[in-house]
């Protein structure tokens, strides 16, 4: 039987083109009531897909309208910004090259809310 030359771990062209594969992932819970950036999505480490859902088991007092903005690849005040209705989670972006991501709460109070991510990468 031949051995592949590229390894167990490797990924053909047409997977990493079409972003289909990922080397890492990374969990992390972010903390609406202040502006939350991902620590996990930078340029040197860009996301390939985020999955945003409710923190589980966690006392949160998200309400399904409540609003979060989230600003991808970009400074809170410069960047397009997606808004998400709570009620609506879990939520999933793909498809795109992520370099940064920031979620803030833009309505409900705020106080105690966290919302769960995971990226991958």
């Amino acid at each position: 039987m031949a051995q592949s030359k590229l390894g167990r771990n490797a990924f053909t062209v047409q997977e990493s083109v079409n972003m289909d594969s990922f080397t890492e992932w990374y969990y992390q819970v972010l903390a609406l009531s202040d502006d939350a950036d991902s620590t996990y999505i930078t340029s040197e480490r860009p996301a390939k897909k985020i999955v945003l859902y409710a923190t589980p088991g966690a006392a949160s007092t998200l309400e399904a309208g409540d609003v979060m903005s989230i600003t991808i690849n970009g400074s809170a005040g410069t960047g397009q910004k997606l808004l998400i209705d709570l009620g609506d989670l879990p939520f999933t972006l793909t498809g795109i090259l992520m370099t940064s991501l920031n979620c803030e709460l833009t309505t409900g109070e705020g106080a105690g809310d966290t919302v769960a991510l995971i990226s991958f990468h």
